[in-house]
């Protein structure tokens, strides 16, 4: 997707934070996914990929919905499993069939790349609706994306507002700026400067750099907020340092003619 990260979806980070979102959809089926997140962490065993990989199996086929999961992500990665993106969609699919968001945002993902599955926007988008029906802000964000653009749904304006807030009210950045750019040209929503100011402000302060020119604009101009030239300065040299091209074609010409 564009802009998406597997590492936002899938296993990354630290494992044992991960790993301790483990269910007991079954006792014998989490008593092997427990046995596999020890193998995998080194935790009261030696640490062994393939090992856990055959643990995590187990559970998995026994209908444990982490440990399906969790299989995807090995197949994902090639972590005690030869790497196949077609055996980790089979486990995300069993996965989300069940209800796990992160294995619904994973085959949204795949379907949308083409990644393991035939690409496929529509199925994709339905994924990525139901995981955000669940309250991931990824896939909320995603959500909101396809309905902007019209990818796997009818385009609507006023649906990727409502998504896109949704996202940005869990403080993603990305989000935030999507739906400051909705409220500045008035699409899907009224026009309000002031919103677009907020949402704007909210996403810079993340770093985002695309939020952080718009803000510096709004500053020049005194729209949605009081006129500020330091304020507008700040952040297009804060915009600039991150690449932001027509931030850093602004911030030259600034330090050329400002004193």
């Amino acid at each position: 997707m564009p802009g998406a990260s597997r590492s936002a979806v899938a296993i990354a980070g630290p494992r044992a934070a991960i790993f301790a979102r483990g269910r007991g959809d079954a006792s014998a089926a989490d008593a092997h996914y427990q046995r596999g997140v020890d193998y995998y962490l080194g935790r009261n065993a030696v640490q062994d990929y393939v090992l856990a990989a055959e643990c995590f199996r187990k559970g998995a086929e026994l209908g444990h919905a982490e440990s399906q999961y969790v299989m995807g992500t090995l197949y994902d990665e090639g972590t005690g499993v030869p790497q196949d993106a077609a055996m980790a969609a089979m486990w995300d699919l069993k996965a989300a069939a069940q209800g796990h968001a992160y294995a619904q945002a994973n085959l949204s993902y795949r379907y949308y790349e083409g990644d393991g599955v035939a690409q496929d926007f529509g199925t994709a988008f339905k994924w990525c609706e139901k995981a955000a029906e669940q309250g991931m802000e990824w896939a909320q964000f995603h959500v909101g994306l396809m309905y902007r653009k019209g990818e796997g749904v009818t385009r609507d304006d006023a649906m990727a507002a409502e998504w896109y807030r949704k996202a940005a009210e869990q403080g993603h950045a990305e989000a935030q700026q999507k739906l400051a750019d909705l409220y500045y040209a008035g699409l899907g929503v009224r026009t309000d400067y002031v919103e677009a100011a907020e949402w704007y402000s909210r996403a810079a302060d993340q770093g985002n750099a695309e939020a952080q020119y718009q803000l510096s604009h709004l500053y020049s101009i005194g729209m949605g907020v009081m006129h500020d030239y330091t304020q507008a300065r700040y952040w297009i040299r804060m915009a600039a340092e991150q690449g932001h091209e027509a931030a850093r074609q602004e911030w030259k010409k600034r330090e050329y003619r400002d004193p």
